[in-house]
């Protein structure tokens, strides 16, 4: 049986208003995939571009923004 149709017969039994709340986080769990896509997907870019070889830096390593 797929999910859709499980949902089915608890939605028959839920109020207009407890309908409107499941579309709302429904919505938000959209967004929150979409977002998590996106740090993965940056995660991997960032990942691309400095690899293993790249040097650990310290904060000795980083020099004062000295005004002229």
């Amino acid at each position: 049986m797929s999910a859709l149709a499980r949902l089915e017969p608890i939605l028959e039994g839920l109020s207009e208003d407890r309908i409107r709340q499941l579309i709302d986080f429904a919505r938000f769990l959209a967004v929150e995939q979409d977002r998590q896509e996106w740090l993965r997907f940056g995660q991997e870019r960032l990942a691309r571009a400095y690899g293993p070889d790249e040097p650990d830096y310290s904060e000795a390593d980083i020099r004062p923004n000295r005004k002229p």
